[in-house]
């Protein structure tokens, strides 16, 4: 009998309980399913979902724990934990939350004590095995892999695909912070591979060349900031969530705690995305330049997977100081979320005579394509000037750190001209290796969070098939 602990709050809920019931269902009936929810609204969401007599399903609520035994998560403690659980120094992984980055010292020492003990105790008591969560993001996530490393539960994810063309349709295995594919050949030029293998990555190279295309999932985002009528009572929804919601107030589920100070997000957003076209500049391609995509914050891509580079400024800034005399960096703003980045950070940048913020709307593979390289932490950017054989400098950890012509660069500062002058452009061929071990890892099912077709019984039935293959592989290790 498996003993399965999935993430249950949003956007979860309902993707975590189907996928449980498939299991059991169509693979190992008598498995035992253990849900984490944050608060009791989310819990009662998953027990509706379930016969009221189900002894199979066990839900957690982390709030009320937490709240239960809040006097106990004491500075001290956590100092224990950080030792037992090789966390040290542990604010390395608070300084990874996007949530806990925004609040006081005594709140971040009580919460992270707290989501040691909640981890130890949701494992040890029920002998958890494995335990699905969404990339490591959150303190929540982070010390969940933490607290499993030591008392054997294992925890993974499942990530779309990205960039080549199956990013709604496939996904991949990953159980470790950096979102990298567990099974991912490191040897991938020397393998081989069937002839449908290299012919599929051959097909995509190909198509990718001949007209560059986005990833799907990028349908759900990039889109202007525009005035919404619903502007004019947010005011109302702040009012209601501050002071009529309980769970805004609850200290024990840090992750709503106080979201009524991001209500009126929307308004600030336009507002900064109007004050910030003053800085936007149109590019001049003949120039020499650095091309670097600025991520999105705050995210797992720089928080956990660039923690070094976190502060994107410091990149820019030790960059700005390795290039040559006639090249200049043009940064580049990412079009998903406009307006969530304060605009002091473009004044700063304003200040480098050396680097040009680049308007988001311009072509980003025109920018790719007539660049000296493409500098980024994780970004997708890099990926696609990979695929393209175009220079890439890596700052962070990501995926596809190891494919051919990535220059995986922790320290920046006087390495630019170093590692340009060492770079040779791969061999197609190996584009195509790269390609096809890649792609030999996907697994079918969508998995993205923001697409209503990942909850379609076909869909789920792929998307527990996955895991219960990943579940049979990893016991027999």
């Amino acid at each position: 009998m498996l003993n399965l602990c999935f993430m249950a709050r949003r956007p979860f809920d309902d993707l975590s309980p189907a996928i449980y019931k498939d299991i059991r269902k169509n693979h190992d009936p008598e498995a035992r399913g253990i849900f984490i929810t944050c608060d009791c609204k989310e819990s009662k969401y998953i027990r509706d979902k379930f016969e009221p007599n189900d002894e199979k399903v066990i839900i957690c609520e982390m709030s009320e724990f937490m709240n239960a035994h809040w006097d106990e998560f004491t500075l001290e403690k956590l100092v224990e934990y950080e030792k037992k659980y090789d966390a040290s120094p542990i604010w390395k992984y608070i300084y990874a939350d996007r949530f806990l980055v925004y609040r006081g010292y005594e709140y971040c020492v009580q919460t992270a004590c707290g989501l040691f003990a909640f981890w130890e105790h949701v494992f040890t008591t029920y002998d958890v095995d494995f335990y699905y969560d969404e990339v490591i993001a959150t303190l929540l996530t982070y010390i969940a892999y933490l607290v499993g490393k030591k008392v054997g539960t294992h925890y993974y994810s499942a990530l779309l695909m990205r960039s080549v063309g199956m990013d709604l349709t496939h996904h991949y295995m990953l159980n470790d912070p950096f979102e990298m594919m567990y099974d991912m050949p490191q040897d991938y030029l020397t393998k081989e591979y069937t002839d449908e293998q290299l012919k599929k990555a051959e097909d995509f190279l190909s198509g990718f060349e001949e007209k560059h295309s986005k990833p799907a999932f990028m349908q759900f985002s990039g889109k202007k900031p525009k005035w919404k009528a619903k502007f004019f009572i947010l005011p109302l929804f702040w009012v209601r969530q501050r002071f009529f919601n309980p769970h805004t107030r609850d200290k024990g589920s840090y992750l709503y705690y106080k979201a009524y100070e991001r209500t009126m997000e929307q308004i600030l957003f336009y507002f900064r995305y109007k004050a910030s076209m003053k800085y936007y500049k149109k590019p001049d391609m003949t120039k020499k330049f650095v091309y670097y995509p600025l991520h999105l914050q705050p995210e797992a891509s720089t928080l956990v997977c660039a923690q070094k580079y976190e502060k994107q400024l410091f990149f820019l800034d030790n960059l700005a100081k390795s290039i040559p005399a006639d090249t200049v960096i043009y940064a580049k703003e990412h079009y998903s979320f406009l307006g969530c980045r304060d605009n002091n950070f473009y004044k700063a940048l304003a200040e480098y005579p050396n680097i040009v913020l680049i308007n988001p709307w311009e072509d980003s593979f025109e920018l790719i394509e007539k660049s000296q390289c493409v500098a980024t932490l994780t970004g997708t950017a890099g990926i696609e000037a990979m695929l393209l054989r175009h220079p890439v400098i890596m700052g962070g950890n990501a995926l596809y750190q190891d494919a051919p012509g990535v220059m995986h660069i922790e320290d920046i500062y006087e390495n630019y001209e170093s590692a340009m002058a060492s770079w040779k452009k791969p061999e197609r061929e190996d584009i195509i290796k790269y390609l096809a071990a890649y792609m030999s890892c996907a697994r079918p099912g969508n998995t993205y969070a923001m697409s209503d077709a990942r909850l379609e019984p076909d869909n789920v039935a792929l998307v527990a098939k996955s895991m219960y293959d990943y579940f049979k592989e990893m016991k027999h290790e």
